[in-house]
């Protein structure tokens, strides 16, 4: 071919030149859109390394999973002014009528139709003596259901507070960060709002540690009860049950 085409040796090794130089871009083309192909067909996600839990998260979640492994406790807090009332007290036995007379027996000569009138009646009155039973049993039950869950008591909380008329709204769960265990009672006022406004601790507490003392009066501060308008301030106080570490 290049023998027709009268081409010399420099003709021909410009031409050769070209046939590489086109032969290898069209390869480097070749590869680049083999490599696009490649990565759009791949989906990476970036994995974050877990974080490293500093001691004192370490020691919350010691405290916590030793407070679940204690059997009877729990924070549910309660209110040590709502009286307990027990169940049989909710069921008195209701009282008949006062215009109610008990139907004497007749002698056997008096068993007539005016006797089977009366037994009719004195089957209308157990009727409604039933009826009235139940009603009144059902109006029982419909104001047990309507108690707040506030005035559940639970004598193993280890929250307790004594606010008269007072529900809480808000009330830390106490976490257990101090090597030793013990009861601190907090006396707290409490203004219109259901804010603490003060706090100090009682004599009752069984415990002199500062840990549990610091602890229970942060705790005390935080928490919030509902508003009362009557009650500009209101005394009470608050029993933290701290369980150690020990």
């Amino acid at each position: 071919m290049f023998r027709y085409l009268n081409l010399t040796n420099q003709h021909k090794a410009l031409l050769i030149t070209f046939l590489i130089s086109g032969t290898v871009v069209l390869s480097v083309f070749n590869l680049s859109l083999q490599k696009q192909n490649t990565l759009a067909s791949e989906s990476y996600y970036e994995v974050e390394p877990e974080k490293e839990l500093t001691e004192e998260e370490v020691k919350i979640l010691e405290a916590l999973e030793k407070l679940n492994n204690t059997k009877a406790e729990t924070n549910k807090a309660f209110n040590e002014t709502i009286k307990e009332k027990s169940f049989s007290e909710a069921y008195k036995p209701i009282a008949p009528p006062e215009d109610y007379v008990r139907p004497e027996t007749n002698a056997q000569e008096d068993l007539t139709e005016q006797t089977q009138s009366n037994n009719n009646d004195i089957s209308d009155l157990n009727h409604e003596e039933i009826a009235s039973f139940s009603k009144a049993k059902s109006v029982l039950n419909n104001q047990t259901k309507k108690k707040p869950a506030q005035a559940s008591s639970n004598r193993k909380s280890t929250i307790r507070y004594s606010l008269k008329d007072r529900t809480d709204q808000y009330l830390p769960i106490p976490i257990y960060l101090c090597e030793a265990g013990g009861k601190i009672v907090i006396n707290i006022t409490v203004d219109a709002l259901g804010n603490v406004t003060d706090a100090y601790v009682n004599r009752s507490s069984t415990s002199s540690n500062e840990c549990l003392i610091e602890s229970a009066l942060e705790y005390a501060k935080q928490a919030k009860f509902n508003a009362s308008p009557s009650k500009k301030t209101q005394l009470g106080s608050i029993t933290f049950n701290f369980i150690g570490k020990d």
